[in-house]
């Protein structure tokens, strides 16, 4: 079985080597063949002769395949897909690959293989075709060193069968593992010849994740799993209010061994969360249910910001949709208020007037927290001055590796960070809030110490998805055709507050998924308006796409009810991208779309595209007691190249789920800067009876270079909400445009 390893030994001391150390010692002592790119490090070099590798083929002298990805595990499932596209060029069975995820290097732009930031549904995109160089640049290597041994150095004479490279014209045969020391030594050929499509046996087939037994039966080792000597355990307590810092540190209580005050790092300021702010303390203790306990008792003395009266939904929410008609142009600054030009084409403000019909329409969407089903957690093993070890459960390990110089003054070559299993990410594990916090306990108490936040810190003090209201004006001729079309987002900036200088059209994660669009609007004008909020805001899964998305989308619904069409073809009609054409078909007819369903549903569609893929979806719903029910629910999605379809269809219900979670009751509210939502009981999820039936249609493409590969993680969400309240509005004839469906809702609904 090929098998995913977690990096984390549990075991672990500081008198054993790292997993690092003892890779690149045993490639050593294996006389195996590692193909690697990467620089030199002074552990490694006692270990290895050449290079220390951040992305290594390991053939080893036991025949064993290793390789290291540097994609995190948080349940999307690309390093399999990755290990498959390696399998096909060393022409091996899946079942002996080793997959280990690579570790950070500084070294910018990382190394092919080292620990990359996951996130984007970037991983396949990104990396397919360069571990399948890498793959057959290995192969060639392997085979010229079987070639010498042999005798006969016609290549042409030579073929591979699971890893044993035979000669065909005198039967000789060597394995891998019987030539890998000789390929060492050999230069890694460039532009080796890639297996042909045709010949592919693991890429576009069903391979199963092997990484899924292990998360069954309990082995996988996640964060919150991390168990090494001598390890102590810490609580964090954050200032409820955004933006409060901590007026004095409390008397240490009865059983606790230590409170440490943590300070707002420039890695993780955000906001109110200005770099500083000494806004959260931690309770160590030496077990988990003590300083949990102890932390919720204790009762810190705060100092507010001046500004906390002001931190109101209801107030963000005024301020946005005063920006839908108010604004300054951009001329150079990034500041509130702000009108960012995204797109502009003809005359759109002309065309509305002339039009024989006009829509005005406005929608709005609240904060959203990510709520991952493990909590952040991180675990750090100090010794000041000498070494610095984490694992944590991060979409960013490179960051870590930074942050963790800057904190404890170490080099890099000091300090070791693995990447354990995530227990979810969707954006919430890039940030480095969590770990700066551990790596501050451990400095302070030295000891190793697994600091982690109750599931109300997780909720309450979340870098949440941006809240937005958006503007939609559009112009209808007598043709049923766009004439004009005006889109305005207003949203809080994540770009902006992580420091980045805004271009004139503004924060690309705010208006993706609202430019560029594939519909033959006669004239467009888009733009994006800065909101002031200062809540922090992040990478919610699909980001601006599950903003946008929803009102170009129900605006697009709006439209075609206007004029007396049915919605599918008043898209299909207007669409000029054969590509979003196919897909939207697909879920049209997926769905039987011209056939009426049972007896009180009703069907909603919308389309979009992000991450390079493009997605549909039709949702099926009927009434509930006190909403929508969800019944079914088909989804179509191009996304160029499906290396591993039943994992493109697993993200796909993933995300429709987590789309339906967020479109009915998803939102966070503030009070005088203090979230009001703090668990489950206040946050209601879908439950599994709750579950609609979902159906996957995939559109595969060609699998060669002149294809863009797209996305999956993220795509099954931004067209779910845009598909419900068109399904609602045709059943109900009401038009939900302000986001949840149910606010307020809690589990006990």
């Amino acid at each position: 079985m090929q098998k995913i390893s977690t990096p984390v030994d549990t075991s672990q001391t500081l008198s054993k080597p790292t997993r690092r150390d003892f890779l690149a010692a045993s490639t050593a002592m294996a006389t195996g063949l590692v193909v690697g790119f990467g620089a030199l490090s002074s552990k490694a070099q006692a270990a290895v002769s050449n290079a220390q590798v951040t992305l290594w083929l390991n053939v080893g002298s036991d025949n064993s395949i290793t390789l290291a990805v540097g994609t995190a595990d948080m349940g999307q499932g690309s390093a399999q897909s990755l290990a498959a596209a390696l399998c096909e060029e060393l022409m091996v069975d899946p079942a002996r690959v080793k997959v280990v995820t690579g570790k950070p290097t500084l070294t910018s732009p990382a190394p092919i293989g080292a620990s990359i930031t996951t996130a984007g549904s970037g991983m396949i995109k990104n990396y397919f075709w360069k571990v399948r160089d890498a793959g057959a640049g290995a192969r060639e290597m392997l085979i010229s060193a079987a070639m010498t041994s042999i005798g006969d150095t016609n290549r042409s004479n030579y073929t591979v069968v699971n890893g044993v490279v035979i000669n065909n014209s005198n039967g000789q045969q060597r394995t891998y593992a019987q030539v890998a020391a000789a390929a060492a030594l050999l230069p890694v050929p460039t532009g080796a010849e890639l297996v042909a499509t045709s010949a592919l046996k693991y890429v576009g087939k069903s391979v199963p994740r092997q990484d899924i037994p292990l998360k069954v039966d309990g082995s996988a080792v996640y964060g919150i799993d991390v168990r090494i000597a001598n390890m102590v355990y810490a609580v964090i307590k954050h200032c409820p209010t955004y933006g409060g810092v901590l007026s004095s540190t409390p008397a240490k209580p009865s059983g606790a061994l230590a409170i440490v005050p943590t300070r707002v790092v420039a890695a993780a300021a955000r906001g109110l969360d200005a770099v500083g702010n000494v806004n959260a303390l931690a309770v160590v203790a030496t077990n988990t249910w003590d300083a949990m306990r102890l932390a919720k008792g204790l009762k810190p003395s705060w100092s507010l910001p001046a500004s906390a009266s002001t931190l109101n939904s209801a107030q963000f929410k005024s301020d946005g949709l005063a920006l839908l008609k108010t604004g300054v142009p951009y001329a150079g600054s990034n500041v509130p208020g702000t009108i960012y030009t995204v797109e502009s084409v003809g005359t759109p403000a002309a065309n509305i007037t002339a039009s024989t019909k006009k829509l005005d329409l406005t929608y709005t969407l609240p904060y959203v927290a990510h709520v991952c089903m493990e909590v952040l957690n991180c675990t750090v093993n100090h010794v000041a001055g000498v070494s610095c070890e984490i694992w944590a459960p991060t979409q960013a390990a490179k960051s870590v590796l930074t942050l963790a110089s800057t904190l404890t003054g170490l080099t890099a070559d000091k300090i070791t960070v693995n990447t354990t299993f995530l227990g979810g990410g969707l954006g919430r594990k890039i940030e480095m809030d969590f770990i700066s916090q551990a790596i501050q306990v451990a400095m302070a108490i030295n000891r190793p110490v697994k600091l982690m936040w109750p599931r109300e810190e997780d909720f309450t003090h979340d870098f949440y998805r941006p809240m937005a209201a958006v503007r939609v004006q559009a112009g209808l001729t007598a043709g049923s055709y766009v004439s004009g079309w005006i889109y305005r987002n207003v949203s809080p900036s994540i770009l902006s507050q992580r420091g980045s200088t805004l271009t004139a059209k503004g924060d690309s994660q705010a208006y993706e998924a609202s430019q560029e669009l594939p519909y033959n609007f006669g004239a467009r004008l888009t733009e994006y308006v800065m909101h002031g909020s200062p809540i922090p805001v992040g990478f919610w899964r699909s980001v601006g796409a599950s903003i946008n998305t929803f009102a170009v989308e129900s605006a697009m619904d709006e439209a075609a009810a206007a004029v007396g069409v049915d919605p599918y073809l008043f898209r299909r009609n207007q669409l000029s991208d054969p590509r979003w054409i196919a897909v939207l078909e697909a879920a049209a007819n997926a769905s039987g779309w011209s056939t009426p369903g049972p007896s009180g549903t009703a069907k909603g569609i919308a389309i979009g595209a992000a991450f390079n893929s493009i997605c549909a979806q039709v949702v099926e719903v009927k009434k509930g007691t006190k909403g929508p029910i969800v019944t079914r629910v088909w989804i179509a999605i191009d996304c160029g190249i499906c290396v591993n379809p039943d994992q493109v269809q697993a993200q796909l219900m993933g995300g429709v789920i987590h789309g339906m979670n967020a479109a009915l009751y998803g939102q966070q509210t503030f009070t005088n800067g203090v979230a009001q939502a703090s668990n489950f009981n206040k946050s209601k999820v879908t439950l599994l009876n709750e579950a609609p039936e979902v159906n996957v249609t995939i559109l595969a493409g060609s699998i060669d270079k002149s294809r863009a590969i797209g996305g999956v993680g993220e795509l099954g969400v931004p067209t779910f909400a845009p598909a419900l309240a068109n399904a609602w509005y045709k059943l109900t004839k009401v038009r939900v445009r302000d986001l949840p469906f149910l606010p307020g809702s809690t589990m006990s609904d």
